[in-house]
């Protein structure tokens, strides 16, 4: 199997704290893994953070698009351990996630519609994200 890497994960995985050896670690040793249209979100435990990842498969090529480390303090004592990992995603996304305008949909953080094969998984507000990991 063969990874790639987004221009997103190579660029900020420093800043985020998302290594590729942890993704890698996600994707093979995933303690969930949620199906959404064509895309996989993957939570891992790692002890003080999560991580979630989110990956396409092309064949023999795993996609990976984006990766976070997740501080469960950053959620405010929600329990990250009984969530799916797109609950993950949406609660990382509302909470620091930019809204964006969607046509048909109006301003979202993050869109899954199911049944029309939607999947907007919201972009980072980095700004809000980083001043929240610098104060935990």
């Amino acid at each position: 199997m063969q990874f790639s890497y987004s221009e997103l994960i190579e660029k900020f995985s420093d800043v985020l704290g998302t290594p590729k050896e942890l993704i890698n670690e996600t994707f093979n040793k995933p303690d969930a893994t949620d199906i959404i249209v064509n895309r996989c979100i993957s939570v891992k435990n790692l002890g003080e953070y999560y991580m979630l990842i989110i990956f396409q498969m092309d064949g023999q090529v795993v996609r990976f698009l984006y990766a976070y480390r997740i501080y469960p303090k950053l959620f405010d004592g929600v329990d990250i351990s009984k969530m799916k990992p797109i609950q993950v995603l949406t609660e990382l996304m509302n909470r620091y996630g930019i809204s964006k305008s969607i046509p048909g949909f109006g301003e979202r953080k993050i869109l899954v519609e199911k049944n029309s094969n939607i999947f907007f998984p919201g972009i980072l507000n980095m700004e809000a994200y980083l001043e929240a990991v610098k104060n935990i």
